[in-house]
């Protein structure tokens, strides 16, 4: 499993620059091998200069790479690729620009023959600075895409002024502030590896986890208090976005909590984008570290705990959620019961 090929999906609305950053990565990466699949190949297309031939619709590439269209099944896509005679160490795919990306994400978190051979390293997210705000309110895909990034790059930062730069990164961080914001030129980021992330790694997911400390909320809303979903009172902030965090002491019950979470994230894959944890399970000596994207989920073991007190931190990300209800729930789910403490 050390051997598997790392994953970078990008994602953005049309016009972000998601082809710019492509193109980018396989000119600045002269030692990577990449396979690359795009959604609209030959519409969007990476650089035409760098194909230079092609085979059962994989194309090769003049710095060693291959490239393929999404035309068919992902998974078959996919089995084309390990097939190929083309050696490659990453994996790069470049999401339709009007499309929800999660069936792609979700893929390599539930897939077992696609986790044999690969390993996401992480969701790019790009987000054209002209134009962003108002996609926001009037795209729900491009709310989705900000959603389920590690990294939102805000392209184009130059065409717009530094103080209304600085309200789009918190604008940015209000829907998604677990992602990393860079405003960048031409989709570059100077410093950063964007191809070792390891955003989804269960060390990383830890860090950010424990790091996460406020209650962001993107439009507004009202309690409903006979379901998980609050009631919008504003037609033009209609699709809020929550996020919050829950300290639970002691330890979940892992029947319980596992039939829960699945429950739960089936039930609402429609509201609920992201969630992330640390759960400390009843009897397990290991902290177990909790990943989702919409209705798919994984929990890995971790490091062993120490003499700490045991708790769970668990961080929700989706829209028109009510935290009273979702922490109620959660210490319903304890091995032994605690008495909440506002």
């Amino acid at each position: 499993m050390n051997n598997r090929i790392p994953v970078t999906i990008i994602t953005g609305f049309l016009g972000a620059g998601k082809t710019t950053l492509l193109n980018q990565l396989i000119k600045d990466h002269h030692e990577k091998k990449f396979a690359i699949i795009e959604n609209e190949f030959g519409e969007i297309g990476i650089d035409g200069g760098l194909i230079v031939g092609t085979d059962e619709n994989i194309f090769e590439l003049s710095n060693g790479c291959i490239c393929c269209s999404l035309n068919e099944s992902f998974y078959e896509t996919i089995k084309k690729l390990l097939e190929s005679p083309y050696p490659f160490d990453h994996l790069l795919i470049e999401t339709t620009g009007v499309a929800d990306p999660d069936s792609i994400i979700k893929a390599f978190l539930s897939s077992v023959d696609i986790q044999l051979s690969f390993r996401l390293d992480s969701v790019i997210c790009l987000a054209d600075s002209e134009n962003m705000e108002d996609l926001i309110y009037e795209e729900p895909e491009v709310r989705k895409q900000l959603a389920l990034a590690d990294v939102i790059l805000i392209n184009k930062a130059d065409s717009v002024q530094s103080a209304y730069l600085t309200e789009l990164v918190q604008l940015v961080g209000k829907i998604n502030p677990m992602a990393k914001p860079y405003p960048v030129k031409f989709a570059k980021v100077e410093g950063v590896n964007l191809l070792n992330l390891k955003a989804f790694s269960a060390k990383n997911i830890e860090k950010s986890t424990m790091s996460f400390q406020n209650l962001s909320v993107f439009g507004d809303s009202v309690v409903n208090q006979s379901s998980y979903l609050a009631k919008p009172t504003n037609h033009h902030h209609k699709h809020d976005i929550k996020s919050f965090s829950f300290i639970i002491p002691g330890n979940f019950d892992q029947d319980k909590f596992n039939l829960w979470m699945q429950s739960f994230l089936f039930f609402n894959e429609d509201t609920v984008f992201r969630v992330k944890g640390i759960v400390s399970f009843n009897d397990v000596p290991e902290k177990h570290i909790l990943q989702s994207v919409r209705s798919s989920y994984m929990i890995q073991p971790g490091e062993e705990w120490e003499s700490e007190m045991r708790f769970s931190k668990l961080v929700f990300i989706g829209k028109r959620l009510k935290q009273d209800l979702l922490e109620d729930n959660l210490y319903k789910l304890l091995a032994t019961p605690v008495e909440k403490t506002n």
